[in-house]
């Protein structure tokens, strides 16, 4: 059962990824003014964040979507979801109002609390799927050295 709701923590964890990068590859123009309304990103610098973000969101969800790269995925996807919400949590306070630029598809919404609890969760759920991960490779070590051969010496 364990096993059963981490695979499917896992794969919702996926496509909301990767719906949100490919939704903000389709506007990118609009992610770019989103990303320029952030108060802690610098005057000029949306326009170079833009395109590693959306990489980074789309790379995260193909990795939490394959066993071998679900490890480093939840852990990457823990940061970026930390990043995200503090960069929403600073904008609240600073530049309430302030367009989030998450879904743009589903509703361009301006950034609230709300979004704040939603990011919370996210997050609690992905570093839930890197500890789980973590402790279950560690109990099978024979899984976890399938990718490096192991040495005699």
């Amino acid at each position: 059962m364990r096993k059963t709701v981490r695979i499917v923590s896992a794969a919702f964890l996926a496509l909301l990824f990767l719906y949100a990068g490919v939704d903000k590859a389709f506007h990118y123009g609009g992610f770019v003014k989103a990303l320029g309304g952030y108060v802690l990103v610098p005057d000029g610098l949306e326009r170079h964040l833009a395109l590693p973000l959306i990489l980074g969101e789309i790379l995260v969800g193909a990795g939490l979507l394959l066993k071998a790269w679900r490890p480093p995925a939840a852990l990457v996807a823990t940061a970026m979801l930390a990043l995200f919400t503090a960069a929403l949590a600073v904008n609240q306070i600073y530049r309430p109002g302030a367009e989030c630029g998450c879904w743009f598809t589903l509703t361009l919404g301006r950034a609230t609390p709300a979004h704040i609890v939603q990011n919370l969760i996210l997050l609690g759920l992905a570093a839930s799927i890197w500890l789980d991960e973590r402790v279950a490779r560690g109990s099978a070590p024979e899984e976890s050295s399938q990718l490096v051969p192991r040495r005699s010496t």
